[in-house]
């Protein structure tokens, strides 16, 4: 009997047979979505192997690079998800005086996600217990959220960093910018080749009007969490994070979706960069036999233009025409 009719019949797989299917679902990057406590709470979690390795390998990122990159993207990528606006994207950027510099990501609300760090090569010992150092690394400044929607102004705040460690800094973004009681975690765990080895992470939040016990029941179920990665290297799925932080609250899942790392750069966008740079600059170029060349710094893609595409970008050929993803 297949999966499908076993699914349709309400069977269950027989005692110690794994469900493939079922079990390929949970490792792939996804985001999942829901409720507890009548309403009072909601909450999202992610798991996101996949992406920040794609944004390891695309940048070549060091591991405290690639923590720091991976909890802001795992954070765009949740807060991307709570937007109900189709063609909203959401961009933070953590600007800090250590020695990454800048930290770009921007994500929609179908889980796609794109970032990049100002600085990925750079190498710090472990703090003091053990573990990357992201918040010196990061250091001391500010982060920014805009939010961008399509036929109107972007809407943008700014807070203050108080750990550099991302995780810390967003819980209060929420609080600060939002007004928002939220509890926010992101963890990214390298292995010794310095690929990812675990990376996820969640947010739960408190709705107007919350019960002061369902308040105490919540922080009684968060005080023994200590890292994410503890809870991703126990096995657990986004759905059984939210359900294990969430216990005795009645959780409710309502959905779930893919999470990737996407960038939606392509030589007709490059394309259309290289003609910004106006008639007179293409023509010296061809004029000088002198190529054009585009970097995306969000993937790392180059596009190179050749003096002879130059020279018909001139004449009005192959003009691109215009894409909205990221």
């Amino acid at each position: 009997m297949t999966n499908d009719q076993l699914d349709r019949e309400g069977a269950r797989l027989p005692e110690g047979v794994v469900d493939l299917r079922a079990e390929r679902e949970r490792r792939e990057d996804h985001i999942v979505r829901g409720t507890a406590a009548d309403g009072m709470v909601r909450a999202f979690a992610i798991t996101a192997r996949a992406t920040v390795e794609e944004a390891r390998a695309r940048h070549n990122t060091t591991p405290v690079a690639t923590a720091a990159l991976g909890r802001l993207l795992m954070g765009a990528q949740m807060m991307g998800a709570m937007s109900k606006n189709d063609d909203e994207l959401v961009t933070i950027t953590v600007m800090g005086d250590g020695e990454l510099g800048r930290i770009t990501v921007t994500a929609d609300n179908r889980g796609h996600a794109k970032g990049f760090v100002q600085n990925p090569r750079v190498w710090l010992p472990l703090n003091g217990r053990g573990h990357l150092d992201v918040g010196q690394a990061v250091g001391a400044g500010t982060l920014s959220v805009v939010h961008d929607v399509a036929g109107m102004d972007p809407y943008s705040s700014e807070v203050e960093l108080v750990s550099g460690e991302i995780g810390d800094d967003l819980t209060y973004y929420f609080a600060a910018s939002d007004q928002v009681p939220t509890s926010l975690g992101v963890g990214v765990l390298v292995d010794r080749d310095m690929s990812v080895r675990r990376a996820g992470g969640f947010i739960i939040q408190l709705m107007p009007g919350c019960d002061d016990d369902v308040v105490a029941a919540l922080e009684a179920n968060l005080a023994p969490v200590h890292s994410v990665t503890d809870l991703l290297e126990a096995g657990m799925s986004p759905t059984e994070m939210l359900q294990h932080l969430l216990q005795g609250l009645d959780y409710q899942e309502l959905d779930r979706m893919p999470a990737s790392f996407r960038c939606g750069c392509d030589r007709s966008r490059a394309m259309r960069a290289v003609l910004a740079l106006g008639r007179a600059e293409l023509r010296d170029m061809v004029e000088k036999d002198e190529p054009a060349q585009v970097h995306c710094h969000f993937c790392g893609a180059d596009y190179r233009f050749e003096p002879v595409e130059l020279a018909d970008m001139l004449e009005g050929a192959g003009d691109p025409a215009p894409e909205a993803d990221i």
